[in-house]
């Protein structure tokens, strides 16, 4: 032991918080492992087959892995963990006489002469007679490392703080033993009592980095927010210089849009991050402040405050011009393509090339990502560009084993096929994305937003499809998978979506409005088209009018990147649909403004959203007794091809319906017989139709189908059939929630 440093010397040298803290628990955990060792060098151990003693160096080593990597535990806790694992049967009893035994400063000295002879590798005096050849465990591994270190701070140890943690020891013990025979309400004190004790810096840093990449990686399996921070909070007792600890509950604040204690941990975060008892220069001084400056910018862009972002991200950008940082340059250029609404194309194009020039590939290839999503919103920009630009980054990712932005990337894929319509390749993309995850080692598999996005892909095509049980399923598994905000956003969304969809259905238009209202939460306008639709459903026109206008006003594509151009479309077209629904005198106005959608989404590429374009002209057409115009658009290779090709089912399930009632008006009445066999073909047809619509539970779709059955088995003089469906469509109509505003659907 050191008798420790004299007077002058310590008035010389800086006063330092000790590296390691020499507790209780750390003795436990020591006098624990030399009774691990004093096993294996016993003759029962020699006497054990091989799969005996590979199984108890497993458990101990599992076990040695949870007690050196977590913080201080109680002994109560630590004697159960041991008991837990019946390999180790006969070393809990060994311990507890080992601890019983540590009665005087004396033995604890000879416990520590002990451990060196085992870090040594020599044998231990008390078991000479039955010595194993060989070292009992390495110097470099896990163990040998803690036994090492904690020999090493004990030796600096004086006398009287050797004492001391005799004594604190011996409280340790009594206490433990004493909780350990009240049973387990006690043991649950005890749990609580020490989690306040010290963390050692070491123990501090791995449990942060286990966090964060459980957090990145794997969210269920992370603690909870509140959790966390109580775990923060305990270590920063015994590290309130630990600038890591701040920065993560700065991220656990954040993920609870808590904005008061994400500032004060942030700042926390930089003011602890300097070591005062090290000279620091004023370019590291630089450092801290602009970091500082760009990380509080992006806390206001979080919360929504753009002005006080951009005046965050200028004060970096202006440190950082002066101290020459061009690493803080570039990621303050990311950060202000984010924020501003001007020269976006420019920002990202420059983001690109310095990002390259400066061999920064993780953020190049995030930039490439950005101009693809950006990209996908401007008209001049076709999807083939938007392709290669993330096989571009794809190769960066390949290359450096970019796991998220691996998944980002292909998940971004399987988004940009939906916005084009190729749903078929969207859930094709999303699947090799979930096949991939599951190739990979279960300690490197990736739970990230990626793979998030790909499952709800997956979720919204099987709800597409009418798979209703299956969709809930998958949001089950979500809903345990990401418990927590950001990320549950993205399975709320396709909850409520789905929800909303069924509630359409069954012409329950309050519960749709209801959950259009909770959509708008999570994505306002996505929520304002639902809103307008189910009105528009309702019969409510000027309602629905007035909330289409709302968007075409105020809608912005250039704040809004998740569907751009997509979203005024698709407003444009639920306003031509209110036109020719609510006034036939309207039908031109109508045509009108599909003409002006169409125009526009072929410029974009949208494929499938011209086909449904193509099928509402059709459907006006038809409303204006024009059946032969209508035919000849809905042949068109656009229109239905695309529709059955890559369409949901209600909509090809409409598209059918729509095309059987413009071939039987196209029909030439004169010709009986072919006539006959027309309204024939569209009965057994309008069968499909009908079952297509019972799958997807759209209860007046299905009474819609049965009204056009009757008339057409009225015609055909079979008055049983027509009674069947006016009686089944009877029966559907008295179980409607709510009834439509007519008899017969005027809308697609």
């Amino acid at each position: 032991m050191s008798t420790g440093p004299s007077s002058k010397e310590a008035h010389d040298l800086p006063k330092k918080v000790p590296k390691e803290l020499i507790t209780p628990y750390k003795l436990t955990i020591a006098i624990l492992i030399k009774c691990y060792c004093q096993c294996k060098e016993s003759g029962e151990f020699q006497i054990m087959t091989t799969s005996d003693k590979l199984l108890l160096q497993k458990s101990f080593c599992i076990i040695a892995l949870k007690v050196l990597h977590g913080p201080d535990l109680g002994l109560i806790e630590i004697r159960n963990i041991v008991a837990a694992a019946p390999a180790l049967s006969t070393i809990p009893i060994q311990f507890g006489e080992s601890l019983k035994q540590l009665n005087g400063v004396g033995k604890l000295l000879d416990v520590i002469e002990e451990l060196k002879l085992i870090v040594n590798g020599e044998p231990s005096q008390l078991d000479k007679s039955s010595i194993a050849s060989g070292t009992v465990l390495t110097k470099t591994g896990c163990i040998g490392h803690f036994l090492r270190r904690f020999i090493v701070f004990f030796e600096k140890l004086t006398f009287s703080e050797v004492s001391i943690l005799h004594a604190a020891y011996t409280i340790y013990y009594e206490e433990g033993i004493a909780l350990a025979q009240c049973g387990s309400s006690a043991a649950n004190l005890n749990r609580h009592k020490w989690e306040d004790k010290p963390w050692s810096r070491r123990q501090a840093e791995l449990f942060l980095c286990t966090q964060a990449a459980l957090y990145e990686n794997d969210e269920s399996r992370a603690l909870n927010p509140q959790e966390l921070q109580a775990k923060i909070t305990s270590m920063l007792k015994s590290n309130p210089d630990l600038a890591e600890a701040h920065f993560m509950s700065f991220l656990n604040y954040l993920k609870v849009n808590d904005i008061c204690g994400a500032m004060k941990t942030l700042f926390h975060c930089f003011d602890r991050r300097t070591n005062p008892d090290v000279k620091v220069f004023n370019d590291d001084k630089s450092k801290e402040h602009r970091y500082a400056a760009l990380n509080l910018a992006i806390l206001h862009h979080h919360f929504g405050h753009t002005a006080e972002a951009v005046a965050c991200l200028k004060e970096a950008i202006k440190i950082a011009h002066e101290a020459n940082d061009l690493l803080c340059l570039q990621h303050a250029l990311s950060w202000l393509y984010r924020f501003s609404n001007v020269n976006k194309d420019n920002l990202i194009i420059q983001c690109i090339i310095k990002t390259f020039e400066l061999n920064i590939s993780y953020t190049t290839s995030l930039a490439l990502q950005d101009f693809a999503q950006y990209g996908s919103v401007k008209t001049a920009v076709k999807p083939k560009v938007l392709f290669k630009t993330l096989s571009k980054s794809d190769v960066l990712n390949s290359q450096h084993s970019f796991k998220d932005l691996i998944f980002s990337n292909n998940a971004m894929k399987s988004s940009l096929w939906r916005l084009y319509g190729k749903t078929l390749l969207c859930s094709l993309w999303a699947h090799e994305l979930l096949n991939l995850n599951t190739f990979l080692p279960q300690t490197s598999a990736y739970y990230g937003e990626g793979y998030l996005q790909s499952v709800c892909n997956v979720a919204l095509h099987l709800l597409a499809e009418g798979e209703y049980a299956l969709t809930n399923t998958i949001l089950q598994y979500m809903k345990t998978k990401y418990p927590h905000e950001p990320l549950a956003r993205n399975w709320m969304l396709v909850e409520n979506w789905s929800h909303y969809t069924l509630a359409l259905y069954h012409q329950r238009y309050s519960v749709a409005e209801e959950v259009a209202q909770k959509i708008k939460v999570l994505d306002k306008w996505e929520g304002l088209l639902k809103m307008a639709e189910v009105n528009l459903y309702r019969g409510e026109f000027t309602r629905a009018h007035a909330i289409v206008g709302v968007i075409l006003k105020h809608y912005n594509r250039d704040e809004h990147l998740n569907d751009g151009k997509y979203c005024l479309l698709r407003a444009k077209l639920l306003q031509a649909e209110i036109y020719y629904t609510s006034n036939s005198s309207a039908v031109g106005v109508a045509e009108t403004l599909l003409e002006t959608c169409l125009m526009e989404a072929t410029t974009s590429g949208l494929a499938y959203l011209i086909a449904l374009i193509h099928l509402h002209i059709s459907h006006s057409f038809l409303a204006q007794s024009m059946p032969t115009q209508a035919l000849r658009n809905l042949k068109q290779r656009k229109c239905m091809t695309e529709i059955m090709g890559n369409g949901s089912l209600y909509d090809r399930a409409r598209a059918n319906q729509l095309y059987i009632r413009i071939k039987i008006l196209n029909s030439d009445k004169s010709q009986e017989e072919s006539y006959r066999k027309t309204l024939l073909q569209a009965v057994n047809d309008l069968e499909t139709v009908k079952n297509d619509f019972k799958k997807l539970e759209a209860n007046a779709r299905v009474k819609n189908v049965l009204n056009i059955q009757a008339h057409l088995y009225n015609a055909l003089k079979m008055d049983t059939e027509r009674n069947n469906c006016a009686f089944e469509c009877q029966r559907l109509d008295l179980s409607f929630a709510e009834r439509p505003a007519s008899k017969l659907l005027r809308y697609l």
